[in-house]
């Protein structure tokens, strides 16, 4: 009996080690934060329009040169429409030969700038798309009921330094768990140093016409490409990182929103 009692200790041993030490290597957030402000909008369509056009976007400095020679121009001039090589142009099929229900044209990339971040989704009666610098709202039949305008549309009379900038890398998506939408796009006042900053909006109902929560949350790097994820725990975002001032590559983050906060137009979330 001793010599089998010893065998299960050792057993035990070697199986609650390892999870042990692999517990005390979980990581732990470099900050928690609040947003640096927020607020509740008026219904969309009772919101002033910011015009869809050309911006000037003299920060990005051809940082990122394009081949395709996509100029960044300012408002006063026109910029020439490019082909975009690998914009498709026939329906593929697959085994499944899906049907296409509606198919209808999204809005242009008015902006001179490449490439064109855009983004869309679609809930139970409408279809959100985003490209860039600005955005548009349809019904499920194709019919525009909002737009095109410039982003900063949706957070237009939120006070703050991000007022009077129109930065794109736009996200939007459909929150199938509440019915809500969420809305985003980075700012960035003091480029190429910080405070950067991430406008998030989350919409009252599942109707994005209508008002929105909005919020700003602050980052000391650029947190450029944010992309987003919808969870029950809370939004997920992505980013990568670019030091304040030097630019220099800092690798990529990781953030987590508080869902829940921000659906119900939590102040504190």
């Amino acid at each position: 009996m001793m010599k089998n009692f010893t065998l299960v200790v050792v057993l035990v041993l070697i199986v609650v080690f390892p999870s042990s030490f692999i517990n005390s290597q979980s990581l732990k957030p470099a900050k928690i934060m609040k947003s640096v402000s927020s607020d509740v909008s008026e219904k969309l369509t009772d919101i002033e329009p910011v015009p869809y056009g050309l911006r000037n976007k003299y920060w990005k400095n051809k940082l990122v040169p394009n081949k395709f020679e996509f100029k960044n121009l300012d408002e006063n001039k026109s910029s020439a429409y490019v082909v975009d090589p690998a914009m498709q142009n026939f329906f593929g099929t697959d085994a499944g030969e899906p049907i296409i229900d509606q198919n209808f044209g999204g809005i242009n990339n008015n902006y001179g700038i490449a490439p064109p971040d855009t983004h869309g989704d679609v809930g139970p009666d409408h279809y959100f798309q985003m490209v860039n610098l600005g955005f548009a709202i349809w019904d499920k039949n194709g019919t525009k009921l909002y737009g095109p305008v410039d982003n900063i549309t949706l957070w237009s009379g939120f006070p703050g330094p991000w007022s009077t900038t129109n930065d794109g890398d736009p996200v939007v998506l459909y929150d199938e768990y509440a019915d809500r939408w969420i809305a985003t796009q980075f700012a960035l006042p003091n480029y190429p140093n910080g405070p950067f900053y991430e406008l998030v909006a989350v919409s009252k109902t599942g109707d994005p016409t209508g008002a929105w929560n909005r919020y700003a949350f602050e980052f000391d790097d650029m947190p450029d490409y944010p992309k987003f994820g919808v969870w029950p725990d809370g939004y997920y975002l992505t980013v990568n990182q670019f030091e304040s001032g030097s630019g220099n590559w800092l690798g990529a983050g990781v953030a987590i929103l508080d869902r829940d906060g921000m659906i119900n137009g939590d102040t504190e979330a």
